[in-house]
């Protein structure tokens, strides 16, 4: 069995750390950025209404005082919020599409150390059946203990012999 040795800290770890500290702080230069009721559904039911409906009814509260003072909004803020939501749709998009992107340069270096790390084994398993390679053996089955394959034995000369035939059942009488 190997001994355990002290693993050297990524160079990676650093700039990961950083990189999610400024994404982070991104969080404080987006206007009104909020996570409250983030996961009450019903603070968010029915309100996808279209553009030219929201302009209906920025147009009614600018002209009806009644109606602004029974919303409890002007049309100007009214129309700010929703060009607020429009103007930030993309950012999301935008965010959603960094996060694939990411995920999928993860999943690529993922693979390819692993391919890597296959080609070490393969090649380690070679080189341990040599004489000069026997240093290699106990990588080797490390190595085969952590990837989980069994070693697959040798058919022995004496193979089991086949049990008898059974005999088929008597036909039924009707």
């Amino acid at each position: 069995m190997l001994t355990k040795t002290s693993i050297a800290p990524s160079p990676h770890a650093e700039a990961a750390k950083v990189l999610i500290d400024k994404i982070r702080a991104l969080r404080d230069e987006i206007p009104r950025f909020t996570t409250e009721g983030l996961g009450d559904a019903r603070s968010q039911n029915g309100t996808a209404v279209p553009e030219k409906f929201m302009e209906s009814a920025s147009a009614a509260v600018q002209s009806s005082t009644r109606l602004e003072q029974a919303g409890g909004a002007d049309a100007t803020t009214l129309r700010d919020a929703y060009a607020y939501a429009i103007s930030y749709d993309p950012v999301v998009e935008e965010l959603f599409a960094l996060a694939k992107f990411m995920a999928h340069s993860i999943r690529l270096q993922r693979k390819e150390a692993g391919v890597c790390a296959l080609d070490v084994y393969s090649l380690a398993k070679r080189l341990c059946k040599r004489k000069d390679g026997a240093e290699l053996k106990p990588f080797v089955d490390d190595m085969r203990n952590k990837l989980g394959k069994k070693r697959q034995r040798k058919a022995s000369s004496d193979p089991v012999p086949a049990p008898p035939p059974v005999p088929p059942a008597p036909p039924a009488k009707v």
